[in-house]
């Protein structure tokens, strides 16, 4: 049993679960600013509880705040301007 236990623990790949038992979700936002090269893609594991569009906003509230000192979009500085264009929530695979 210990023995499992151990081999579960070391298991880089294990799916991650939820207190539901199903495997933990992940989203991809997207978005844009006319500052910005191109769209900015990030890729956010959903907390229990919440939303993928709670997720995303929660990004778009730091690449819109000028104290927020998380790194996204390739550590852009552009602090203002940011406007969330897709939500798309992914299951990870088991």
């Amino acid at each position: 049993m210990l023995a499992v236990v151990l081999l579960l623990l070391l298991l880089p790949n294990a799916p991650q679960q939820t207190s539901s038992g199903t495997a933990a979700r992940t989203v991809t936002c997207a978005f844009s600013n006319p500052a910005y090269s191109g769209w900015c893609r990030v890729t956010e594991s959903v907390p229990a509880g919440s939303t993928s569009r709670k997720t995303c906003s929660s990004v778009l509230a730091c690449l819109n705040n000028i104290q927020c000192i998380k790194t996204y979009c390739n550590a852009t500085t552009i602090r203002g301007g940011w406007r969330l264009e897709t939500v798309r929530t992914n299951r990870k695979k088991t």
